[in-house]
């Protein structure tokens, strides 16, 4: 066997046997090999854990019936029943991802606080942009309001049956103008689609603001219209017991 031929069959014993040592202690080989990769470049990134979700429902105005739909959406469950409201809360802001659905919130809004009151109350407090970016007009007012109680009411029936709305801290009389809220609100059926895509006729939105509540729900009238004194005063200082 000549040299060159020796050379090569020597080098070939020592890949194969390299190799084998490699099978043989590869979970050895890989931790050294991972050891220095950290030395050289630091702690490889944990990958984030998904966070648990629950499944609210949210509402938004359809495009064509003038009605609040429902519409399912999974939102992160937060430390207590108040923080997962928000977190629903700021998914409602973020508005509908599907055709057909139109934002009850003006882009842009900022949640500020959501804190619970006495006896089923619940306090929603936005940024003045709520306020400042809506639209206005009586039927899509109807809407902001209903459908951030309805948001609150639906999701947790056992913790709240009627809604204050608050802009910068200060309870707010109306959305934008068009609408006066006279004191909390509470569920309107009437103003809800059956199941989502689907909504009975709202009637003409003209007449909307003529609507007559439930009893027991919070009247909401016209700007300029007669109206006693509000329900429910400042924060923390309610003028009537609930």
């Amino acid at each position: 066997m000549s040299r060159v031929m020796r050379n090569l069959a020597l080098a070939c014993l020592i890949v194969a046997g390299g190799a084998a040592l490699v099978w043989a202690f590869q979970d050895a080989v890989f931790d050294f090999v991972e050891r220095g990769r950290e030395v050289a470049f630091g702690p490889a990134p944990e990958e984030a854990a998904l966070a648990p979700t629950v499944e609210a429902t949210l509402y938004f105005a359809d495009a064509e019936e003038d009605l609040l739909v429902p519409h399912p959406a999974e939102v992160e469950i937060g430390e207590d029943d108040v923080h997962t409201l928000r977190n629903a809360l700021e998914a409602l802001i973020e508005g509908p991802k599907e055709d057909g659905r139109a934002p009850i919130l003006p882009p842009g809004t900022k949640l500020r606080a959501v804190f619970p009151g006495a006896g089923g109350a619940a306090y929603v407090d936005f940024d003045k942009t709520f306020r400042e970016a809506h639209p206005g007009g009586a039927w899509a007012e109807l809407m902001t309001a209903y459908g951030v109680a309805a948001v609150v009411i639906r999701n947790f029936p056992h913790l709240f049956d009627r809604v204050t709305l608050l802009v910068e801290g200060q309870e707010a009389q109306t959305v934008a103008g068009s609408l006066a809220i006279t004191g909390p609100l509470r569920l309107r059926e009437d103003l809800m689609a059956k199941r989502p895509g689907a909504g009975a006729s709202a009637g003409a939105a003209g007449s909307s603001a003529g609507r007559t509540p439930p009893a027991g729900e919070a009247p909401v009238r016209a700007v300029g219209a007669p109206r006693g004194e509000p329900d429910v005063g400042a924060v923390g200082a309610p003028e009537k017991s609930r």
